[in-house]
């Protein structure tokens, strides 16, 4: 066996056990398609698949307007707080087994407001399945409402109401996602200083689709200290400067973009750049089920395709730990719990 290979090999197996943090995951995004065939029965909604590989067909999407049309067809199997309970647990299970420490996962609130769905029954639903998780494997979650921006602005006050109410139930962050192309953060500024005001942390989807314009917004008006993908940013020499000398943390997932066709391939995307500018970075899955991908894909997808040994992997799941939207205390916690492990890990496999 060549050095070469036994060096790859090592590191594979770093990237499989090395404890990792996951900040930007969203929950309708990571169920499994068996899964959501059972629940479209159980609550009799009709879906455009009849089958797992029907479902798999509707990944099929052209651009990322289909993408979240999608993406808000399946979201009508969940209907009830067992639901959310199951698809959490489910979750969780997997979460545990890409060895996450720690993840934050979004609900996507305007999906369930409008259909008149009790927004305390799905997040205590949610947080039922994600303790249950906990119990058993370890793994911790924080929820936030990732709110869908082109529904504009009186009905994110009302749903702020919620996220704030459920606090006391996991609720850690306020977001927004959504149509990024038609609707600029901007607007949202009052929202998101209530939402710090009541406690909340928060971050915004910026700089996906749209250029640096977004994720100055998102970052100067809204206040937001954690960026959703923010790749665009590479579009403004300032930008990136600015973000590394802010501390603002973009979290990063390469095979959504190229998914969704944010970036054309993996030959166009900026992590190895924005990495190497020293902005703070983490890697995440988004929608791992739509995407097909976990989050040892994605760390193998960042040594593979943009050279990163096991120091930068490190690093990056040591900025997740940071970055995470935790009590300083907890927060402070958990990356030396990381470091610790870490470092034993490289020791044991000499990468």
């Amino acid at each position: 066996m060549s050095t070469q290979h036994e060096l790859l090999s090592a590191l594979d197996e770093f990237i499989v056990r090395m404890p990792k943090v996951e900040l930007h995951l969203h929950l309708e995004g990571a169920i499994r398609p068996g899964t959501l065939l059972a629940l479209a029965e159980r609550n009799g909604v009709d879906l455009p698949a009849r089958d797992e590989a029907g479902v798999a067909q509707l990944f099929n999407y052209r651009n990322f307007h289909e993408f979240l049309t999608v993406f808000m067809v399946l979201a009508r199997s969940l209907t009830t707080g067992r639901d959310f309970e199951q698809v959490a647990y489910e979750l969780g299970t997997h979460l545990a087994m890409q060895n996450v420490r720690y993840a934050e996962v979004m609900i996507s609130p305007v999906q369930y407001h409008r259909r008149a769905l009790d927004l305390d029954e799905v997040v205590q639903g949610a947080a039922a399945g994600f303790a249950q998780a906990a119990r058993e494997y370890g793994v911790r979650v924080g929820l936030a409402f990732d709110y869908g921006r082109q529904f504009g602005v009186d009905l994110a006050w009302e749903l702020l109401e919620s996220a704030v109410r459920n606090m006391r139930h996991g609720v850690v962050a306020w977001s927004i996602g959504g149509d990024e192309v038609n609707h600029p953060p901007e607007p949202f500024a009052e929202v998101f200083a209530a939402a710090r005001r009541a406690g909340l942390f928060v971050m915004a989807h910026a700089g996906e689709v749209v250029g640096p314009a977004s994720v100055w917004g998102a970052v100067e008006v809204l206040g937001a200290r954690r960026v959703g993908h923010g790749i665009r940013c590479i579009d403004d020499p300032a930008l990136p400067a600015y973000l590394r000398e802010q501390g603002v943390v973009l979290d990063i997932c390469p095979t959504s973009n190229v998914r969704t066709g944010a970036v054309p391939g993996l030959n166009a995307h900026p992590l190895r750049r924005l990495f190497d500018m020293g902005v703070p970075l983490t890697i995440n899955t988004d929608d791992p089920v739509f995407f097909a991908t976990t989050m040892c894909d994605e760390y193998r997808l960042a040594a593979r395709t943009f050279g990163f040994d096991a120091g930068d992997l490190a690093q990056l799941s040591r900025t997740g730990a940071r970055a995470a939207f935790l009590p300083v205390v907890e927060r402070d916690a958990l990356a030396y719990r990381l470091d610790q492990e870490i470092a034993a890990l490289r020791a044991d496999l000499g990468v």
